[in-house]
């Protein structure tokens, strides 16, 4: 679960140099995870207090505070927040003909994916101050086009920084391809052994190799998958209780009630209570 504020607007289609698409704020609890997904915009990310890692390409960049990753189009990423310290993070999402050329000149690309920033506070407040930009006329939209680039000067001011050492560790594939064939089964049943029939590999094995890249269980993984799930969907639906547990494949509301309580402290019910009123700047019930 995560507590965001985010701003989404359509792009201007005659914008073809770069162009803002979304941007915002989110404070996640631990362990929460997005993706695996693959995105049709360029989405930066800047770590503004605790940790987590990105995935992709089967590499895994471990980032803290101060710290940022590029999500570029067309690849599958995967990211998930600290077990104990989960971590708060601004983004920006953009779109355009020279998107990948100011990424490269400024030193954000392909080989370098994940990076470090000097002025953390200034990326904090500009993408606020870019929240306030959400009317749908001129001055908002050229209000935006101008935190966009605000924000990639921001980036190159940092330059000599993107280079600094990155803890990173190779994911297995086998890995990966779990943690998609999860994400892409989250509201159906799905054992351990299907997912290694499905990946031709024996299920012993394959628990092994997840455990030692992700430091739980594939079964851990899935609840905590499915719990994740059912945090969204208490605080933005009007979903039954019965019907969130009947939808993430739990067997019976009861066995649902007791997972999510030992892992939120609360029962469903107090937990929906707690969560209304959560505020959201011009957006759907997409996570970003």
């Amino acid at each position: 679960m995560e507590n965001s504020l985010y701003l989404v607007k359509e792009p201007n289609t005659q914008l073809r140099d770069c162009c803002f698409n979304f941007c915002g704020y989110s404070k996640t609890e631990p362990r929460h995870s997005y993706g695996p997904a693959i995105r049709e915009q360029y989405l930066i990310h800047i770590v503004v207090e605790g940790e987590g890692y990105y995935s992709i390409n089967d590499q895994k960049y471990f980032l803290k505070k101060g710290q940022g990753f590029l999500i570029p189009p067309g690849v599958s990423t995967f990211y998930q927040a600290d077990e104990k310290k989960p971590w708060s993070y601004v983004w920006l999402g953009l779109s355009g003909n020279f998107v990948e050329y100011y990424l490269k000149e400024i030193g954000v690309g392909k080989e370098h994916l994940a990076f470090k920033v000097e002025n953390l506070n200034s990326f904090k407040g500009l993408i606020f101050e870019t929240l306030s930009y959400d009317q749908d006329n001129l001055v908002s939209e050229l209000s935006r086009q101008k935190q966009v680039y605000k924000f990639l000067e921001l980036l190159l001011s940092s330059a000599s920084y993107l280079n600094e050492g990155i803890i990173t560790k190779k994911m297995n594939p086998f890995v990966r391809q779990t943690i998609e064939i999860i994400r892409e089964n989250t509201y159906q049943k799905l054992s351990v052994k299907d997912i290694a029939v499905s990946l031709s590999i024996h299920e012993n094995y394959l628990s092994r190799l997840f455990k030692n890249d992700m430091g739980i269980s594939i079964k851990e993984f899935i609840s905590e998958i499915k719990l994740s799930i059912a945090n969204d969907l208490l605080s933005s639906t009007e979903y039954s209780i019965q019907q969130i547990s009947d939808k993430i494949g739990f067997s019976t509301v009861q066995s649902f009630s007791k997972a999510f309580k030992k892992a939120n402290g609360v029962s469903p019910g107090v937990y929906r209570k707690r969560r209304l009123g959560l505020g959201i700047i011009n957006a759907d019930k997409t996570n970003i």
